[in-house]
C-alpha cells in the first residue's frame, strides 16, 4: 500500500499522529495502531512506535495499548524489530521497545540493546541525563559481563544520578569484574557527591573488597568508614 491511499484518505502520517494522540478515542488508537501494522513499511513500523512515547493517565490502559503495539511489531518478525530499534535510537522511551527484544530474542539480546543505546550516550552531555540514567538503572536489574566496561565511563558523569546509576549497575554484577572501576571512583578526589563516595564505601565494605592503594583516599575515607588494613570498616 502507498504512502497515501486516494481510495480510502489513509495515510501513515495520520494514523502515526493518532496513535501517540492522548485525546483520541481508544478504539481509534487501536484502529491506528492495526491499520500501520497492516501497511507493514518501515514507515509505518516506526509510525506504530510513536504509541511508545504517549503515557495515559490510566496505566492499566495505557499498558493494555502498549501491549497490543507490541504484539503488533512482534508478529511482523525481523521488520517490527528493527523498526523499534530505529525508534529506541532516536527516542528516550526504550522500555518497551525492551520489552520487545527480550521476548522475542531473549534476554541477552535485550542487554545488547541496553548497551548499543547507552553506547550512543556521552558522558559530556550536560543537557539531556535521563535516557543515561535510565539505562543504567535497567542495567542494574541484569547480570551480563558486558555491563562493567560499558557502565564504567558513566562514573565520570556530570550528573550525581548517572554517576550512581553507573555504580549500581556496576555493583549488582558477579564477582569481582567491577572492582578496578569503582575502587577508582572511590579514590577520585573530584567526586564530592557523599552519597556516592558512601554508597561505594558500602559496597567495599560489604564485599570485602581491598580498597586501592591511594594517599588520597587514606586521608579522606568516606564518613563513617575506617580502614582496617586494606579493608573498610564500618567505624565504631
Amino acid at each position: 500500500m502507498a504512502w497515501y491511499d486516494i481510495f480510502t484518505g489513509n495515510s501513515i502520517a495520520k494514523h502515526g499522529r493518532r496513535v501517540a494522540d492522548r485525546d483520541a478515542n481508544k478504539d481509534d488508537r487501536l484502529i491506528s495502531m492495526q491499520w500501520l501494522a497492516e501497511e507493514g513499511t518501515p514507515e509505518a513500523l516506526l509510525a506504530l512506535c510513536k504509541r511508545f512515547e504517549l503515557q495515559l493517565d490510566h496505566q492499566i490502559k495505557d499498558r493494555d495499548e502498549k501491549d497490543e503495539c507490541i504484539d503488533l511489531l512482534a508478529e511482523k518478525g525481523a521488520a517490527g524489530l528493527e523498526a523499534a530499534r530505529i525508534f529506541a535510537r532516536k527516542s528516550a522511551s526504550f522500555q518497551n521497545v525492551l520489552r520487545l527484544v527480550d521476548r522475542v530474542e531473549g534476554q541477552s539480546a535485550g542487554t545488547a540493546l541496553l548497551l548499543e543505546l547507552l553506547s550512543t550516550e556521552s558522558v559530556d552531555d550536560e543537557f539531556k541525563p535521563e535516557k543515561k540514567k535510565h539505562l543504567l538503572v535497567t542495567l542494574a536489574e541484569r547480570r551480563d559481563p558486558r555491563i562493567v566496561a560499558a557502565a564504567a565511563p558513566f562514573l565520570a558523569d556530570f550528573d550525581e544520578g548517572v554517576r550512581n546509576g553507573a555504580l549500581e549497575a556496576i555493583a549488582a554484577q558477579e564477582g569481582d569484574t567491577g572492582r578496578e572501576a569503582l575502587g577508582a571512583a572511590l579514590a577520585n578526589p573530584r567526586e564530592e557527591s557523599t552519597r556516592i563516595r558512601g554508597r561505594l564505601a558500602e559496597v567495599f565494605t560489604a564485599r570485602r573488597w581491598p580498597v586501592p592503594e591511594d594517599p588520597w583516599l587514606r586521608e579522606h575515607l568516606p564518613a563513617g568508614h575506617a580502614l582496617s588494613g586494606s579493608y573498610l570498616v564500618t567505624a565504631r
